[in-house]
């Protein structure tokens, strides 16, 4: 069922319950709505067709050897030490309008990423 009708139809029976005499076109407006939502409940409910299904992708042995040698090329970084206590924990991060400032942990010295 169309969601612009169910709309329409909440809408009219509202202002049907809200008045004491309700005026003729909201009468009429109600009488159209029966009619085009008893039209719509009427039809047959007609599913949509799943459509085909998708092809099966294998791996080959072309796109294997890819990911393995996509492995051996990355580069290896070390974690930076902090510069006061030369720790290498997890530090806090916040930001100071575009730069962001890491805290050590261990010693609370604060300075600029970069």
């Amino acid at each position: 069922m169309s969601r612009e009708l169910v709309y329409r139809m909440r809408t009219c029976a509202a202002a049907l319950a809200n008045n004491g005499e309700p005026p003729l076109i909201l009468l009429r407006d109600a009488a159209d709505l029966l009619i085009e939502a008893s039209n719509v409940l009427d039809l047959p409910e007609v599913e949509e067709p799943l459509g085909e299904q998708m092809e099966v992708l294998r791996k080959t042995a072309e796109a294997q050897t890819n990911i393995a040698q996509w492995g051996q090329d990355l580069p290896t970084v070390g974690a930076r030490p902090c510069p006061s206590c030369g720790s290498i924990d997890a530090r806090k991060v916040r930001r100071n309008g575009r730069k962001l400032m890491l805290t050590c942990p261990t010693c609370e010295f604060e300075w600029e990423y970069r």
